[in-house]
């Protein structure tokens, strides 16, 4: 568990101007989880509340993302919520964002890995 008055950070790198992984670190510097990604973009307005945001997750790896990111992990919601799926062939798992109306936006990220110490550069 993350102390109460820790910041976390995300560094984002990119490949052509795509995202391509996401490094959260502590404010220690240590980091705390890397994921390679793909990101499906829009340029809609995701209508979030960032104070009232949830995580509802299916990937166990994934739900220290509540933690790092200081979102409520519930078991389901209703709206303005970040929802993590797998089941996917070539993906680890997507990352929907779901507005405070209850729709689902464009926006996705694909997970296409998640890296432990081993993997790390």
């Amino acid at each position: 568990a993350l102390d109460e008055d820790e910041i976390n950070l995300a560094i984002v790198n990119e490949i052509k101007g795509n995202p391509s992984r996401i490094t959260f670190y502590s404010n220690k510097g240590e980091v705390l989880i890397t994921v390679l990604i793909s990101v499906t973009t829009t340029n809609e307005r995701l209508n979030i509340s960032p104070s009232k945001l949830k995580i509802v997750s299916e990937v166990q790896k994934l739900n220290c993302l509540s933690d790092i990111l200081g979102f409520e992990l519930v078991d389901k919601a209703e709206e303005n919520y970040i929802n993590i799926t797998n089941g996917y062939d070539d993906l680890v798992a997507k990352i929907n964002f779901i507005n405070k109306f209850g729709d689902k936006t464009d926006f996705q990220i694909n997970i296409k890995k998640i890296l432990d110490n081993n993997d790390r550069e």
